[in-house]
């Protein structure tokens, strides 16, 4: 067994200096306090740990382990309603990249870790790329974090170091959505989904089991379940038949939250959750809704999660003709980013390419159209 290391520690010299004692470089240290007298060389000593305990946390150069740490701790831990998700994903990230200081990463190891989670060789079982570019994306967001946020200010990473986190592809548009027929079913299954008795959904009768109002403000307003988990009464107005999905004080991120008409099949639901309300919570309280989601799901015999109600939304909007301009902001994402997962179900597209009428000139250069 090695020589155990001593921790700092204060001492008086026969001359009557107080001097710190400490392991440093695998050698025996001293630094002179430069005084005799106890308390004050005590106080001294209180600043030489503080300030040695600052040198160790700023590091120019960090581990990404490090990094995952504080960026989890400091600002996903009590912020994220999804944060029970972050650890496995901060887990895989440490198994590839936590020994590395962040100057030493780069875009092959991207690559490698793609390689190896798509080879089921992180977690549990073979990832998707899905949830591999979800994972880097963390990892990227980490990275940002020490370069912009963390405190104090002198941690932040200087850019020049920060490396580009390679991403697999983009997964494709999904075409898996409920059909109108299913989000009939849905609804009113919902609107009779009351309190049971003996359940851990107990209460008075005419209440609507949180997950019941879950589906019917998810399905007819197309809100993130992040949004609508955070609803408060005072941000919906029955009187006006609006919901301000952004509260006050919130600033709108890159994931915008616009204000949304409360549809003819919405009002009446709202209108009986706001008679039994709880809470000033719409859902009375922000526990994630998965699994009460997926309750329902197996109860009518259907498969779905909370996000498969934007997209259904969003896709029988485009296939009504509803222009992409207007199901952008109710979404609250980009026109762009619309266009790119649902314009392809618009009835007008192609449409007037296909049928744009020859001109004279045509006629002239290509003997098939009639004349």
């Amino acid at each position: 067994m090695g020589k155990q290391t001593l921790p700092p520690r204060l001492h008086q010299a026969d001359n009557g200096w107080w001097y710190v004692l400490y392991h440093e470089h695998g050698r025996g240290q001293r630094t002179s306090l430069r005084t005799k007298d106890s308390e004050t060389a005590k106080e001294r000593f209180s600043g030489w740990l503080d300030a040695r305990s600052l040198e160790e946390l700023i590091c120019a150069d960090p581990k990404v382990s490090f990094v995952l740490d504080v960026w989890f701790e400091d600002w996903i831990q009590g912020r994220m309603l999804s944060e029970d998700r972050y650890p496995s994903v901060v887990n895989h990230l440490k198994d590839h990249f936590g020994k590395m200081s962040v100057s030493e990463v780069r875009r092959k190891d991207s690559r490698e870790y793609i390689r190896l989670r798509r080879q089921g060789v992180y977690g549990v079982k073979v990832a998707a790329d899905g949830t591999i570019r979800m994972e880097l994306l963390k990892l990227r967001a980490a990275l940002n974090f020490f370069r912009d946020k963390v405190e104090p200010s002198e941690r932040r990473l200087d850019p020049k170091i920060i490396p580009y986190i390679e991403l697999p592809p983009a997964s494709p548009p999904r075409d898996d959505i409920f059909t109108l027929e299913e989000l009939d079913l849905i609804y009113y299954y919902c609107m009779e989904d009351f309190a049971r008795a003996g359940s851990k959904h107990s209460g008075e009768q005419g209440w609507l089991t949180r997950e019941a109002r879950f589906c019917i403000i998810a399905m007819e307003t197309a809100q993130r379940k992040t949004a609508i988990l955070e609803l408060n009464w005072d941000q919906v107005d029955l009187d006006n038949g609006r919901i301000q999905f952004n509260p006050t004080g919130r600033n709108q991120t890159s994931k915008r939250r616009p204000p949304v008409p409360i549809s003819d099949l919405l009002m009446p639901m709202l209108k009986i959750a706001y008679q039994h309300r709880k809470t000033n919570l719409v859902l009375d309280y922000k526990t994630d809704i998965h699994y009460g989601v997926q309750r329902i799901m197996v109860d009518l015999g259907l498969e779905g999660s909370p996000h498969k109600f934007r997209h259904s939304w969003a896709s029988h909007a485009a296939m009504r003709g509803v222009s992409m301009g207007e199901i952008a902001g109710v979404l609250g994402d980009t026109q762009r980013t619309v266009e790119m997962n649902y314009l392809h179900l618009s009835p007008d597209y192609l449409r007037s390419a296909i049928n744009r009428k020859p001109t004279l000139e045509d006629k002239s250069q290509n003997a098939i159209y009639p004349s």
